[in-house]
């Protein structure tokens, strides 16, 4: 068979009889390697060197797939022009004969080295691939640090060849080092954070067998609590002592850095249906020294104006389980209902990790609000249990995957209107892409409402449900879906259901276009449905920015009420 790389070399493969067969993938393999050349020789010293050139490319390509004794010739056919041929015989594939594990004199216990041989995937028989062969060897140093190798390390392998057999013996150099058992973790004094709150976060304790993956993460709880611009934990350079059983015992040495305590952020905000608005955000981090957050927030907008403080307490009852504690005093004049009100809640939240978290807790509200069941003054006591499971592939700007939260909570309300009642909610978030680039994105969401229990009078404006508006069904104003009074002021329901689906087209590195369909529905009803279902449509423009996509969107009612 013969090949041409744009008629500069051509590639003859002549097998001979003892040679093993030529499959398409080599013969492909073989044409793909041989070097782009710019131009025909037209001197026999350009053709030789373009011949040369293919050779050696054939040979390592040869090699890489496990022909180690090829016979290569490369020579020049004159004609018209010199012509650079290389004919290739690719030989016998070269099988592994043995592969052996040299240890030193201070080899690992026999079960670990029983462990580190079975983490090798080559056997005797194996294609002599060098790229398998060469990653194997990390394969072996990786099994023996889980093992609690912590220094293990390899030299330069040993490979023996044989020709008339076509195989290889394989022996890879080890030292395995000291077995290692973590020793103290030893914290940096010029640090604000108590070392006291730190020692949550270890997940090994003094005396386990030295686990990399555990070390690793450490450091990674140690960056996720946010208040370090830089967080480490590294083996100490010495060992601090030995066990009974010999296991070399080492200190683990964290350096931290800490973030700057407060931060200050404004911002402004328009919209047709709230208006304009102005925010502001201060976060004072590690205010006791136990890695707790304090966020105090201001909003100045047209229909809503609140202050809310938030103090979280992560990692109080060990990793992952902290506490939470909320209070918010806020003025709201809709279209729906005036009201002030003034709550404090309390909290323990679970993060599982990224995906998945839970919590609970209680909360207290005093209001006054004033609609048209009319105005009264009320004091609502209410338990709560929350639970987010997040399978998408981003946090900000998501492509593909999934979301699903939901809240269920039980309430008594006092004062002018007494009642109890249980209030649910739940949400649910798609993406599914189109195309290798994920250029495309089809978006979906479904979000299920209802309060159970008392009659929609008797349920204060905080607890009802409204629909309408940028967060919820674009193109009507905001509370413009759902039941009205007399005078034409919605009312709320006691049930809800929201809908979209958004196709988004990112034809820009940061710049993207979306169309969209909304649907929403509010009831007196307990349950949600269909009925009175009203649905909006639009298209708008994304700009992604490190803070999560910047988004305008224009929409209209498809069935708009009165």
């Amino acid at each position: 068979m013969s090949a041409a790389n744009a008629e500069t070399v051509e590639l003859r493969l002549e097998p001979s009889d003892e040679g093993s067969p030529i499959s398409d993938d080599l013969r492909n393999s073989l044409n793909d390697a041989l070097p782009d050349e710019d131009e025909a020789p037209s001197t026999l010293f350009q053709a030789k060197r373009q011949g040369n050139r293919a050779a050696d490319a054939i040979r390592d390509t040869l090699n890489s797939q496990g022909y180690f004794d090829p016979d290569i010739e490369s020579f020049i056919e004159s004609g018209d022009q010199p012509v650079p041929v290389v004919r290739v015989d690719p030989g016998r594939l070269f099988r592994l004969a043995e592969i052996d594990i040299d240890y030193g004199p201070n080899p690992p216990s026999e079960a670990d080295r029983q462990v580190a041989m079975e983490a090798v995937q080559l056997r005797a028989g194996d294609t002599a691939i060098p790229l398998r062969i060469i990653d194997q060897e990390r394969v072996l140093i990786s099994a023996l640090r889980d093992r609690g190798y912590a220094f293990a390390s390899a030299s330069d392998r040993s490979v023996l060849g044989d020709r008339e057999a076509a195989e290889l013996e394989v022996r890879y150099n080890i030292n395995a080092g000291p077995r290692v058992r973590f020793g103290k973790v030893i914290y940096p004094e010029d640090v604000r954070t108590k070392a006291s709150y730190m020692e949550r976060l270890e997940p090994f304790e003094e005396g386990d067998l030295y686990d990399p993956a555990e070390l690793a993460l450490f450091g990674g709880r140690l960056d996720e609590t946010r208040i370090f611009d830089l967080a480490n934990a590294r083996l100490a350079e010495v060992s601090s002592g030995t066990t009974e059983e010999g296991d070399e015992i080492y200190d683990i040495v964290v350096s931290l850095s800490e973030r700057k305590r407060n931060t200050l952020a404004l911002g402004a905000s328009i919209a047709t249906d709230k208006g304009f608005g102005l925010n502001a955000e201060l976060t004072r981090r590690n205010l006791t020294r136990r890695g707790d957050l304090l966020v105090a927030s201001l909003n100045l907008a047209e229909i809503e104006q609140y202050f809310n403080v938030v103090w979280r307490r992560p990692n109080e009852f060990g990793y992952g389980k902290g506490l939470v504690v909320s209070s918010r005093v806020g003025n709201e004049e809709t279209d729906g209902f005036d009201r002030q009100a003034f709550s404090v809640g309390a909290g323990y939240e679970v993060v599982k990790g990224p995906d998945f978290s839970y919590g609970f807790g209680v909360t207290g509200s005093l209001v006054h609000e004033e609609d048209d069941f009319g105005e009264r003054d009320l004091q609502l006591l209410g338990l709560y249990a929350n639970t987010r499971l997040d399978r998408a592939d981003d946090v900000l700007n998501p492509t593909k995957g999934w979301r699903a939260e939901g809240r269920i909570e039980p309430n008594i309300s006092f004062g002018g209107a007494e009642s109890e009642f249980l209030r649910s909610e739940g949400q649910l978030r798609a993406y599914l892409p189109f195309g290798d680039a994920r250029r495309f994105v089809l978006a979906g969401r479904l979000k299920l409402g209802t309060v159970y229990g008392a009659e929609i009078d008797s349920i204060p404006s905080t607890k009802r449900f409204f629909a309408g508006g940028g967060g919820s069904v674009r193109g009507y104003a905001y509370q413009a879906i759902g039941p009205r009074s007399t005078e034409n002021n919605p009312l709320g329901g006691r049930s809800l259901m929201e809908t979209s689906v958004e196709a988004r087209w990112q034809f820009r590195e940061k710049i993207g276009l979306a169309v969209f369909v909304d649907g929403g529905s509010v009831t007196e009803s307990e349950l949600p449905g269909f009925d009175d279902l009203r649905l909006g449509a639009g298209a708008g423009i994304r700009y992604d920015t490190p803070a999560g996509p910047l988004r305008i969107d224009v929409a209209t009612p498809l069935d708009p009420t009165d």
